[in-house]
């Protein structure tokens, strides 16, 4: 299919991406979602398989590990003398009320489910969810309470996980959209520099392609679960000089 062949080509070759110019807005807008879709997928299948774990591993230990306690008023309490940690694999389970356990002590393990004092964190293939427990209002939940609660949600699962991938999905295409239009403005000035004379039309059909390569990349070392230090300037940086290598592919404006 030609969606492919623009796809590999827009990883190594500016010149490629000089033609596409003169392709339409609407196959453009299409690709994004194709490149999106394309560069999810792996993301989608670990945070799914790594949400699955998370929540048997959270059901075993709540049956057997963890003892009586209250939640109440934002806060979690039980007799717990001191915090009850376990590691299956890479996921790993945390159950502290006595508020030795800091969030900073949670930045060296990749998935994990940490039920703190006063919030709970989720770390699931690289994306992390903070949920205070203020944020509940005036309730209060027993352990008993939080064991149905997971058990109805582990039956939920299929139909859950499609729904979030789906959520974060759209919410990365939406994203995906305004830094695309913001490197077509970046391309207002690089044109400049290099002497040609290309509408925003064509320059935002060149930058949904050149974001190609940056947005592959950032998505393996997220599936690797490997930190890139400065990764938002070097995102842009990359995806500038591809659009720059691009626009110099196009015909000089003649004096």
């Amino acid at each position: 299919m030609r969606i492919f062949s623009h796809f590999f080509k827009s990883l190594y070759s500016p010149q490629t991406v000089a033609r596409l110019r003169f392709q339409g807005v609407g196959k453009a807008i299409g690709y994004i979602f194709f490149l999106i879709f394309l560069t999810s997928i792996p993301f989608g299948i670990t945070f799914s398989m790594a949400f699955k774990s998370g929540i048997e591993e959270f059901e075993e230990s709540m049956a057997s590990d963890i003892p009586q306690f209250t939640l109440k008023d934002g806060e979690l309490s039980s007799q717990l003398k001191k915090p009850v940690i376990q590691t299956d694999g890479n996921q790993t389970f945390i159950f502290d009320t006595t508020g030795t356990v800091k969030e900073s002590d949670l930045n060296k393990y990749s998935d994990i489910i940490a039920m703190l004092k006063n919030k709970a964190i989720i770390t699931t293939g690289g994306e992390t969810q903070d949920l205070p427990y203020a944020t509940l209002g005036d309730v209060t939940l027993t352990k008993q309470d939080v064991s149905s609660w997971i058990s109805k949600l582990s039956d939920l699962l299929p139909i859950l996980l499609p729904l979030i991938f789906l959520f974060i999905y759209l919410f990365t295409v939406a994203m995906k959209f305004i830094g695309v239009s913001i490197l077509a403005v970046i391309g207002l000035v690089l044109q400049n520099i290099s002497r040609r004379s290309l509408n925003y039309r064509r320059l935002w059909v060149m930058s949904a392609y050149s974001v190609t390569l940056p947005t592959v990349f950032f998505a393996v070392m997220k599936l690797l679960h490997t930190m890139v230090p400065f990764s938002f300037f070097i995102y842009w940086a990359v995806a500038s000089l591809f659009l720059h290598l691009a626009i110099r592919e196009t015909p000089e404006t003649k004096v």
